[in-house]
Formats: C-alpha cells, sequence, structure tokens
C-alpha cells in the first residue's frame, strides 16, 4: 500500500510502505522482529531502504516486456543502419562490364558447339592425344605472349630434362624425410611409366590455349602459326582472346581435353603462363608420395599438412580429383576499377562458393569430364577460377580440396620453389631465376628447424 507523509518543508511524498502480514493481520512485533535471523533483518532493511526512497519494484512481467522492446528497437536501428549500405553495394555493382552486358548471352551453348565430333579449335597440335599421357599441362596463354610461352619451353616446359629423375636429385638431402610412391600406385599407373625404379619417368605433355585476334589477318596471327608449326603445342580457339574471356578459354580446354584425351589421359593441370610449376614435385604427388618440407615452404603449411610423414598427406583417389588453392567466403568486388570487378546482374549473391585459384588446379581426367558437362548448364561467370572450380563442380556435386604446395602468389625465398608445386605472378626475369635455382640440384636448401619454427604453423582450416 502506499504512505503520505508530510515533510518538515510542509510537502508530502507517497511511499510503498512495507508490510509484513503475520498470521493475526498485524505487523511483526519487536520481539518477533528480534527472533530473525541477521540475513533476514538486512533484507528488510535495504527493502525497507528502497521503499523509503520512493524506489517501487515492477513486475516481471512488465520488466520482461521493457526488455524485449529494447531489444526490437535496436534491431530496428541496425537495421535502418546496414540497409541503405546493402542497397548502395548492390547499386555499386549495377555498371555493366565492357565484354558482357547485360544483354549479352550467358548460356556456354551459344559459344561452344556442344556436338561430339565438332571442334571449335582452329589449330590443334597434330597427334594430340594419341598416345597415353600421363599428365597435360594446358597453360593458358595470352594471344600475344610469345616471350612467356617460350620461357616456360626452356625452363619447368621441358618435361624431357625435367621429368620424375629430377625429384631424387632435388631433394636427395632429405631422403628418408618424405614418403615414396605407394607400390599400388605405380603398378596402376605402369602404362603412363618408363624406366627403372632408380630412372622413372612419365609421359607428360604441355599445351598452350590462346584465342584469337578480333581482326582476320595480323602479324599476331601470322606469328601464331609459324610458333605452332615449330612447336607443336598450340591449341587455338575460336573466340576473341581478352581477361574478361578466359571463362570461354577454359571451358573450350575442358572441351578438347574431355573429349580428345578421355581415353589416353590420366591427370589434367590448368595453369596460367607466368606461373611456375614444380613438374618433379607434381609428379611425386600423383604417384602417391608426399613433398619434403623445407624452412621456406613451412609458412604454406597447418599443423596438419606439415606432417609429411603421415599416409594422411597421400594423394589416395584415383577419381573425383580436384586440388589447388582454396578460396573460401569472398565477396564478389564492388570497386569498377578492379580487374575483378563482379556486376551483380552478372552474379547477384552476397559470396562466392568454394573455388581453387586459377593460378594452376589439379583434377583427374573423370572431373574435366564432369565439370565441361556442368558449364553447358551454367550461365556464364567471367572470373574463370570462381566458374570452373567454384560454380560448374557445385553442380557437379565435386569436392574441391585445398594443397598448401599450390600457391596463388610466389615467395621472394628461391628455396621455396624447390618444395612447392606451384608458384603465381612470376615474370619473366624471375621465371628462369626460379628454374636457375631449382635446377641447380648442388644447392641443398634447409629443412625447418626441429622445434620452435613449428610455432609459425597455422591451425587447421575449416574452408
Amino acid at each position: 500500500m502506499n504512505v503520505t507523509i508530510e515533510n518538515a518543508n510542509g510537502t508530502r511524498e507517497e511511499h510503498c510502505a512495507l508490510l509484513a502480514d503475520t498470521s493475526s493481520g498485524t505487523t511483526a512485533s519487536g520481539s518477533e522482529e528480534e527472533s530473525l535471523s541477521r540475513s533476514s533483518k538486512m533484507k528488510i532493511r535495504r527493502r525497507t531502504v528502497r521503499n523509503q526512497r520512493g524506489h517501487c519494484p515492477l513486475p516481471r512481467s512488465v520488466r520482461r516486456l521493457g526488455f524485449f522492446t529494447l531489444c526490437f528497437f535496436f534491431a530496428f536501428v541496425l537495421l535502418l543502419i546496414y540497409l541503405p549500405l546493402i542497397y548502395m553495394d548492390v547499386q555499386k555493382r549495377n555498371v555493366s562490364l565492357p565484354d558482357w552486358t547485360y544483354n549479352t548471352s550467358r548460356n556456354v551453348r551459344d559459344y561452344v558447339d556442344t556436338l561430339q565430333d565438332s571442334d571449335t579449335a582452329t589449330i590443334v597440335p597434330r597427334e594430340f592425344c594419341r598416345k597415353k599421357t600421363f599428365l597435360i599441362i594446358a597453360v593458358c596463354s595470352g594471344l600475344g605472349n610469345f616471350v612467356q610461352r617460350q620461357t616456360i619451353r626452356e625452363t619447368w616446359g621441358n618435361t624431357t630434362e625435367f621429368n620424375y629423375p629430377a625429384f631424387e636429385k632435388m631433394h636427395r638431402h632429405l631422403k628418408g624425410h618424405y614418403l615414396m610412391p605407394k607400390a599400388e600406385r605405380l603398378r596402376l599407373y605402369s602404362e603412363y611409366l618408363s624406366g627403372s625404379t632408380n630412372n622413372l619417368r612419365a609421359t607428360v605433355r604441355i599445351v598452350f590455349i590462346v584465342g584469337r585476334s578480333q581482326y582476320e589477318a595480323n602479324e599476331t596471327s601470322t606469328r601464331l602459326h609459324n610458333e605452332s608449326e615449330q612447336y607443336n603445342d598450340i591449341i587455338q580457339e575460336n573466340f576473341i582472346d581478352s581477361y574478361n574471356n578466359l571463362t570461354l578459354k577454359s571451358i573450350m580446354a575442358l572441351k578438347h581435353i574431355s573429349q580428345s584425351c578421355g581415353n589416353s589421359t590420366a591427370y589434367f593441370l590448368k595453369c596460367d603462363d607466368d606461373t611456375f610449376v614444380n613438374v618433379p614435385n607434381l609428379l611425386h604427388f600423383l604417384l602417391g608420395g608426399t613433398i619434403p618440407l623445407y624452412n621456406d615452404t613451412l609458412d604454406y603449411h597447418d599443423r596438419s599438412t606439415f606432417l609429411v610423414m603421415s599416409a594422411q598427406n597421400r594423394l589416395n583417389d584415383t577419381t573425383e580429383v580436384m586440388r589447388g588453392h582454396q578460396f573460401c567466403n569472398v565477396l564478389p568486388v564492388s570497386d569498377i576499377s578492379s580487374k575483378w570487378y563482379m556486376p551483380y546482374y552478372m552474379y547477384p549473391r552476397e559470396t562466392y562458393p568454394k573455388y581453387l585459384s586459377g593460378a594452376g588446379y589439379l583434377l583427374s581426367i573423370d572431373v574435366v569430364q564432369r565439370l565441361y558437362e556442368a558449364s553447358l548448364n551454367t550461365s556464364i561467370v567471367y572470373l574463370e577460377d570462381v566458374y570452373i572450380t567454384g560454380l560448374c563442380a557445385q553442380r557437379a556435386h565435386i569436392k574441391r580440396q585445398h594443397h598448401p604446395l599450390f600457391s596463388f602468389i610466389h615467395s621472394k625465398h628461391l628455396c621455396s620453389f624447390k618444395g612447392t608445386i606451384a608458384q603465381h605472378q612470376l615474370k619473366g626475369d624471375t621465371m628462369v631465376e626460379a628454374w636457375n635455382y631449382v635446377s641447380d640440384y648442388s644447392i641443398e636448401c634447409p629443412p625447418p628447424g626441429r622445434y620452435l619454427n613449428h610455432i609459425r604453423l597455422r591451425k587447421s582450416s575449416n574452408c
């Protein structure tokens, strides 16, 4: 009940009176109050003080209603703040791409003749895929990148010299610190291999994938024709060669490899012409071995993958192989000045699916066929790696797997090239420098320290 108290200044205040009902309906007597425990007395005093100050406790239902009202208010405020930001991001991504406008068809069937016997290629190597080939490396190259192609031919692309025997030469000082190939895989792939155990060689074929010039005849087209006659390693497809058409280039490559090499090839590696590929390391991995650990490659690993003596880091699969540097939770770029800008009409979702870097990814031949078939029913997105290894792989239900030794950049430490499979963004001089270092088998790069260097290892990623 409320009690009115008159102050000395003549004003009146209402307070909540504390009543302690007894069985007779009266307040507790002095003797009964003395019988209460000390803690009970303190509780009564605190409540009395609060009541005398005019604080009447609200019912629990009222307090709960107030709490939910406050939460709703804050949620509404946050919505008002972030909704314009989301809208602004969509608005930023409304600028059209010059090569892929809103009205440009993104149906793959409009660019690729899907008939089995048809061929969209204007230049094809002679006798291509007529023989058993363990690994085909398709290098996506710009039409005018003659120097880059020649650099690859003279360095890591010389697979006559840079073949599996080079693996033992590179890592001989670390023998016993990595896993050797599995005997059953050597038997399984025996038709692709030649030589004795100490001089084992695999059949590897490198081809360069290019488009055509927008002009019917020019000096570049003439040089390309002469280049293909001399080296017999050019596949030219019938589309305009540009950065925004890289997806078309890769789709054409998938079609050509799946239709021409499906019964004669085991594995396929796609890379760019500024990628350095350590072919012996790649062959060792494909045969079920592990790559030795170096001090300059430790940062590529996590606490699971650095265990190179563990069987869990072997390649055991022969089908559904899709390995490379995996990206997760990547947002489309809204900056129109970026080469990776993505318009909303081409990709309206908030994040890309998991995908592998286009710098270099490895596929078993069955995956090549499945990705090509998936592309025929997947609208084109001009970012090649997002499209092929993200959207098409997702449609085909193919699991992408991260491999730490595929890098989308390159290291400044030359020893890292001895212990990785692929590194990206190497210009001409850097490519030659890396090759000279890797092919100098007298150089023995140090392994990581035994204890303290392992602190550098990252936790295993859930990506």
